[in-house]
């Protein structure tokens, strides 16, 4: 079987919708990369080699979700009509 793609998500940390607020009003995820391996073990190995900023931070916890393709070659859509 072939390498797997996975996202690696994590709840920490905060985001701010404006850049006019004094504190972060979205509560969502945030993107931190992308691992491949042939299961979701194998590509968080690869997702920590090829992210070593990650040890300088203070995300605790990282979710991962397989996806189809990687971010650069999604659909990109616009939230302003």
């Amino acid at each position: 079987m072939g390498k797997r793609l996975f996202l690696f998500l994590t709840p920490d940390g905060v985001t701010y919708s404006s850049p006019e607020l004094n504190e972060p009003d979205v509560d969502n995820f945030q993107v931190l990369g992308y691992g491949q391996g042939s299961d979701e073990d194998e590509a968080f190995v690869d997702f920590k080699s090829k992210n070593p900023w990650l040890e300088d931070t203070e995300f605790e916890e990282t979710i991962s979700v397989e996806i189809k393709h990687k971010i650069h070659e999604g659909k990109s859509f616009s939230l302003k009509a």
